[in-house]
Order: C-alpha cells, then sequence, then structure tokens
C-alpha cells in the first residue's frame, strides 16, 4: 500500500447516492499508463483494468460482491492527464463496509498492480461519504485539502438539507514526537474560532472558497459531530512551496538549537541548502539526492497520511519519512502494523497504529510509542544525517 516505487497511485471518492447504492470515482493519471501502438489503427492505446471486492470488515473471508471493468484511451498519448471514471457498488445502509479496489495497466507485463483499501460508512448518515465536493463542472474533487482561490460546490444526498453550518477552526498543530516519547498529545480544542451557514438548494450549494488557513466541518446540523471535513494548508501543499515550508519537516532531523538557528537564519534557501550540503560532505550531487529522496517522503506522507493536519506532521507521517516505507503492513479493523525487515524476525522493527475517532477524518491513527524505539530512532537520524 505504501510501496513507493509504484508504477501510479490512484484516488477514490465514494459518495452515498441511496439507501442501498454507493457510487465510487476514480482519478486515474493516464501518464503513468503504458500506450502501446494498435495492430490496426496504429494509434497508441492504453488498457487498464478496475477491480473490487466488497467485504464487511478486515476479518472477512469472503466477498460480498465482486466486478471488474476494462478501459481503453488513445486520446492521451501524447499529453497524459487525467481520467475520471465510476461504477456503482450495493452497499446498503445501515451497514459499514471495506472496499479493495486493484488497478491494473493491462499493457505491462511485469509490476502492473496498484491496489488501496477504503472503508464505506453507511452506519452513520451525516458521515463525510454524503456529500460530493465537485468543481463548478460538477467533476469530483478527490483531494480534501482546497488550495486557495479553488471554487468548489457541495452536493448533499438529503435533498431536504436547506442549509450547512460551517464550524472553521483556525489551529496550528504540533509536529509528531519521537517514537520513544513518553509526553502525551495536547488536547485539540473542539470550540470553533466560528460558525456560519450556506444555503443549499436542490441538494448543491453555490461555488464556494476557503479562504483562511484552517479546518471547515460542513454540518446538516450543529446538534451533532459527523460531517464532511475540508482543509486549508499551507499554499502549494501537498508540495514545498518556499524554502520556509522546507525547514519545518527538517524538526525531525535536527536538534533543538540547529532547528531554532534555520527558523532564525535571515535566508531560509541559503540555510536549508546548507543544511544539506553539511550532512552531504558538501558533495552537491549526493546533498540533491537526498534533499530529492527526503523531500518525495514528504510528499508522500501528506498524500497518503493527511488528516485535520499535513500529513507529515502525523504519527504514521513521521515514521514514513525517516524510516521509509515499510516491507510489510498488516492492517485489521482500527489497526496497521508496519513492519521492517520480517515479520518473525526478532531483528525486525514493528510499528503499531491505532485508529482514533475523529470527527474530522477517518485517516487518524496514533502510534503506540515504546522507549524500545530509541536506538533505531537515533541509527535512523544518524544515517540522514551522515
Amino acid at each position: 500500500m505504501y510501496d513507493e516505487s509504484s508504477f501510479t497511485k490512484f484516488s477514490v471518492e465514494v459518495y452515498h447516492t441511496s439507501n442501498d447504492t454507493s457510487i465510487v470515482y476514480l482519478a486515474i493519471n493516464l501518464g503513468d499508463l503504458l500506450y502501446l501502438p494498435g495492430l490496426q489503427t496504429g494509434s497508441h492505446l492504453a488498457r487498464f483494468k478496475i477491480y473490487y471486492e466488497l467485504f464487511e470488515n478486515y476479518e472477512a473471508k469472503v466477498s460480498l460482491d465482486t466486478a471488474s471493468y476494462i478501459y481503453t484511451d488513445d486520446q492521451h498519448y501524447d499529453s497524459g492527464g487525467e481520467m475520471t471514471i465510476n461504477f456503482d457498488i450495493p452497499a446498503q445502509s445501515p451497514n459499514d463496509y471495506l472496499l479493495y479496489i486493484n488497478l491494473i495497466d493491462l499493457n505491462r507485463e511485469t509490476d502492473n498492480i496498484v491496489f488501496r483499501f477504503y472503508n464505506i460508512v453507511k452506519s452513520n448518515e451525516y458521515t463525510a461519504q454524503n456529500f460530493l465536493v465537485t468543481d463548478n463542472d460538477g467533476y469530483p474533487i478527490f483531494e480534501k485539502h482546497i488550495s486557495p482561490g479553488q471554487y468548489f460546490k457541495i452536493q448533499s444526498n438529503q435533498m431536504d438539507t436547506g442549509q450547512l453550518f460551517i464550524r472553521y477552526y483556525n489551529r496550528e498543530l504540533p509536529v509528531a514526537r519521537t517514537p520513544f516519547s513518553t509526553d502525551k498529545n495536547a488536547a485539540f480544542k473542539f470550540d470553533p474560532d466560528s460558525i456560519y451557514a450556506v444555503d443549499v438548494k436542490d441538494g448543491f450549494t453555490d461555488l464556494l472558497e476557503l479562504p483562511y488557513h484552517g479546518i471547515y466541518h460542513f454540518q446538516t446540523s450543529v446538534a451533532q459531530t459527523k460531517g464532511l471535513t475540508l482543509f486549508h494548508f499551507d499554499d502549494g501543499f501537498p508540495d514545498i512551496g518556499t524554502p520556509l515550508q522546507a525547514i519545518l519537516p527538517l524538526r525531525y532531523l535536527t536538534t533543538q538549537k540547529e532547528y531554532d538557528a534555520l527558523l532564525n537564519a535571515e535566508n531560509y534557501k541559503a540555510a536549508v541548502d546548507n543544511f544539506w550540503l553539511s550532512r552531504a560532505t558538501y558533495q552537491p550531487e549526493r546533498a540533491k539526492n537526498m534533499i530529492a529522496r527526503y523531500y518525495q517522503r514528504v510528499w508522500d506522507a501528506n498524500m497518503l497520511f493527511s488528516s485535520y493536519q499535513e500529513g507529515w506532521k502525523t504519527d504514521r507521517g513521521i515514521i514514513y519519512i525517516i524510516y521509509g516505507p515499510p516491507s510489510e503492513v498488516y492492517r485489521k479493523n482500527g489497526e496497521e502494523e508496519w513492519v521492517y525487515g520480517e515479520r518473525n524476525n526478532p531483528l525486525s522493527i514493528k510499528f503499531y497504529f491505532y485508529k482514533i475517532d475523529n470527527p474530522f477524518t477517518q485517516n487518524d491513527y496514533g502510534l503506540q510509542r515504546q522507549p524500545t524505539y530509541k536506538t533505531s530512532w537515533y541509527i535512523a537520524i544518524e544515517n540522514w544525517r551522515r
């Protein structure tokens, strides 16, 4: 699931259209597919298959439903772009499900499969999957982070909804603690900075934007906690857009004194460059490789693990950035186990994450911290610093 060498990634959005059916949208990056010349037409053709299985949960032995679809494209060989596809699944209220989706590039002979798991939540009519975020043309917006100046609409499957109430939170959240830390996380203050409302007509809002940095929690009623949450992170997210943004993730590699010096530097770009050059013993090519590797992991963490805060700040994010993708991942309901090495090898490093009940997101996982991680942590940090 977290393999950084996968030939592509894809995004998924689920929207409950009725008590019996949900629609699944997929965004496919055509530029990652292999186009081959057609035998008859001569034009280059991409061919890929989407296969899904629907389960009750991770522990289920038998799927409830399965289907596969084959798609082709001969229009984007040179231009790339994105294709949005969709299909229905028979998910009934008030049940929850686990959706397994498999994408296969049929033109590749090896390393041609990417898969993902998604939770389908139909046990509550107020959760995020009862809303669909779209652009002005009605196409789904797949990411929950909305860029400055990006306009969107929200569709509600409850046609009698007249208003959506928005709880706005302006929070500067801390970075993840080291895996051996014994400190406790500060409690999130759920009192919003402001509450306002937008009108809904025939199931749709007008075009909206997120003007300020922070958390926007959309609800059909302020009397309940569930809803749709959208986020306005730093400009350029998930990319590292400024030298200051490049400094912040270095907190994992630096002492407090080094980090303060970076933040107090007159020239952030020069400070970042000097940090990496000194780590690379002033070999520019090695420094470039280290920069590319580190910030690619920051980007991956932002895409994979963002919850109510940027992915690189999360517990899974810090482990992914410092240790890299795990060798093996084991999941069950509400838990993930990451293994670096072999699962049954006593020398392997294992991290255990547990799902946190969070009204803003289904993607919030906390690390079970242990003092025994200290040695491996400092070895991993030293590998980055030398």
